[in-house]
């Protein structure tokens, strides 16, 4: 695993780093916080740390200060940037469940809010990326990497029939990480997998179709994604029931340190094409965007098995996939993203992020989606999304607790996390929760924040 893990941290090279910001930010907050006079003036506050921190970078080597999410490759290596998003690009299925492998990333991506019979709430994430290496094809003539430059995406292709680098399966161009997170009230479990593309033990098949790395497996037993089946484990990484001597109702004990997850997932109505028709951009000059399609109306149905009690939870609840792939939010001028996805309580759903672009202006955009499935992208002039407040989680400053105005369909609503402490520990570390709505509509959904 070691070894794993320091292969993927030198494939995401050239990330620099700001020494000065947890200085700044809590600078900053005091600023907030003695000066304020109510809601407008805290969010004015925190819009003007983001932008001191989007301004303030350090470049070093220092490991233990923060990095930016960008990884660099447009500006280190610009000739062995991946494909770039198409806005001709014409989305079907089920092809475009599958792997787009001459794009630079790509990931496949399950958040739910679940509850157990007992009326207990659990957020549960399962995600699995791929990574391309842009220097794996060293190796190979300039006609073969031209064949696999344009040819991957081709459904008509198989992953056997592809070009691979001289001398070993091993030698190839993907990285695969995944990560699996469930919350319940006090306790969180949270794993990261590393492993090799192309040599059998993570990937993508086609027909039935299989997301998968190790035993973590999504299985359906057709070529499209839906219905299907996910099975993964996790461990216990925080317990805040044992520290108090006592458990939240219907946990499993202090002892259970493995979660086994099975989910049996349905899909209730269609697939959303994100931005438009499916090529989602994510700056106001347009140099970043991916194609992004959601599928935000899943049922789930399964079980949390305790490993050491064997004691089982039987949940239920809603479900929210997205898949995007792209090549263009990985340079050095991506911070980071704010990104929300909401089920009210009506049937509807909303998608909405925040781009943090250096020197940029941050991006603003999402998507309202009728309860029947119809859409309206919401341009940036659309959609107010404003963080109100910054929550102490761990040694971060993070944004919890938001409002969201969508004048055009009449929402305005405030969006808060559930529980404070759900970021992810992973190589590239992140928070992934609950959030609840409440204001002209309700509902539950999941924040994701990145780059912090």
């Amino acid at each position: 695993m070691g070894k794993l893990i320091k292969l993927f941290t030198s494939l995401v090279t050239s990330l620099y780093t700001l020494l000065t910001i947890m200085l700044l930010v809590v600078v900053v907050f005091t600023v907030i916080v003695f000066t304020s006079d109510g809601i407008d003036n805290a969010s004015s506050n925190i819009k003007a740390l983001f932008s001191s921190i989007k301004s303030t970078s350090v470049n070093t080597a220092d490991e233990t200060s923060q990095q930016s999410f960008g990884r660099g490759f447009s500006a280190s290596d610009p000739q062995n940037l991946g494909n770039v998003a198409d806005p001709n690009y014409v989305i079907t299925f089920p092809k475009d469940h599958y792997s787009h492998d001459s794009f630079d990333i790509e990931w496949w991506y399950l958040t739910a809010n679940l509850q157990d019979g007992e009326g207990n709430d659990y957020g549960l994430q399962w995600t699995l990326f791929r990574f391309r290496n842009p220097n794996a094809n060293a190796k190979l003539s300039k006609s073969q990497q031209a064949s696999l430059k344009h040819g991957t995406d081709d459904d008509s292709l198989m992953l056997e029939d592809r070009p691979k680098a001289v001398g070993s399966d091993w030698s190839n161009e993907h990285i695969y990480m995944a990560h699996a997170s469930v919350h319940s009230e006090s306790k969180h479990w949270f794993s990261e997998k590393f492993a090799r593309g192309n040599v059998g033990n993570a990937g993508v098949e086609k027909s039935p179709f299989k997301l998968f790395i190790d035993d973590w497996q999504w299985q359906s037993p057709t070529a499209g994604l839906l219905p299907s089946n996910l099975t993964f484990n996790t461990k216990l990484i925080s317990n805040s029931a044992s520290n108090n001597n006592e458990n939240s109702k219907g946990e499993n004990s202090n002892t259970d340190s493995y979660l086994n997850v099975q989910l049996n997932l349905a899909n209730t109505g269609p697939f959303i094409l994100q931005g438009q028709r499916g090529y989602s951009i994510k700056s106001a000059n347009g140099k970043h965007a991916s194609h992004y399609y959601s599928a935000p109306f899943i049922t789930v149905e399964g079980t949390f098995t305790a490993r050491d009690s064997g004691k089982q939870i039987a949940v239920n609840g809603n479900a929210w996939f997205d898949q995007e792939w792209t090549s263009q939010l990985l340079d050095e001028a991506t911070l980071g993203w704010d990104w929300l996805s909401l089920h009210l309580d009506n049937g509807d759903k909303i998608m909405a992020f925040q781009m943090r672009l250096q020197d940029q202006a941050d991006y603003i955009t999402g998507t309202y989606i009728n309860a029947d499935g119809s859409t309206t992208t919401l341009r940036p002039s659309d959609i107010e999304l404003n963080a109100i407040e910054l929550t102490s989680v761990g040694n971060k400053k993070l944004p919890l607790y938001w409002q969201l105005k969508v004048e055009i369909k009449g929402v305005e609503v405030s969006i808060k996390a559930t529980k404070n402490d759900q970021w992810n520990p992973a190589s590239i570390a992140y928070y992934e929760g609950t959030v609840a709505v409440s204001g002209t509509h309700s509902g539950k959904g999941f924040l994701e924040l990145t780059g912090y």
